[in-house]
């Protein structure tokens, strides 16, 4: 039997998130939801903190931008097949909905007192004025570079370098692989770098 908490949670996903985002082509598994541009994927993913109970869940939404060149060119990606509906964890570039609202990091409750009515509002709002428009900003691979170029991102440490060498960005890939030679010190991990310089012709 569900809480009723776990009811009302339901019903934000459904009609603050599903009822929307479907008929824009997004697909649902679970918590999550993808849309496969012609270039890349977007993904808007609803996070519940593992600190939840039945009676109490708090969740946050989560967003990724998924380029397929950035997956393959990761060494440990060889030889298997892209992904039909990515994880925001296999995303790049990855912001949370209290950045894209330019405030601190935003977290939703939900608790048998809740009016899960307004909360599915909020939620419709997240989606018009902040998600999708960002979504409709950053939907082509040169999207996908001038975010990189433009913005400051908490990125995986070789994800510039990896997009920049794969979308042929050699000038801008060469660069990144020399500042992370010098700023960086763990030899383990230098090692690493030194390999996808040489898979991309950067050493020389």
């Amino acid at each position: 039997m569900k809480t009723g908490t776990e009811i009302k949670f339901n019903k934000v996903i459904k009609d603050g998130f599903h009822d929307v985002l479907k008929p824009l082509g997004f697909k649902k598994k679970a918590n999550n939801f993808y849309l496969q541009r012609q270039e890349l994927g977007q993904i808007i993913n609803i996070q519940k903190s593992s600190f939840y109970s039945k009676d109490h869940i708090n969740f946050t939404i989560n967003t990724g931008l998924f380029l397929p060149e950035h997956w393959t060119g990761l060494t440990y990606n060889e030889g298997k097949e892209i992904p039909t509906f990515p994880t925001e964890p296999e995303c790049l570039i990855r912001k949370r909905i209290g950045e894209l609202r330019n405030q601190h990091d935003t977290w939703y409750d939900i608790d048998e007192k809740t009016d899960e009515n307004t909360l599915i509002v909020e939620m419709r709002t997240n989606l018009s004025k902040y998600i999708l428009p960002y979504f409709d900003r950053t939907n082509t691979k040169e999207d996908f570079l001038n975010l990189l170029d433009s913005e400051k991102l908490i990125l995986a440490p070789l994800g510039k370098l990896i997009v920049y060498a794969e979308l042929k960005q050699f000038e801008k890939a060469k660069t990144e692989y020399l500042t992370i030679l010098k700023e960086k010190t763990n030899p383990h991990f230098l090692e690493t770098v030194k390999e996808y310089g040489h898979k991309y012709g950067l050493d020389k």
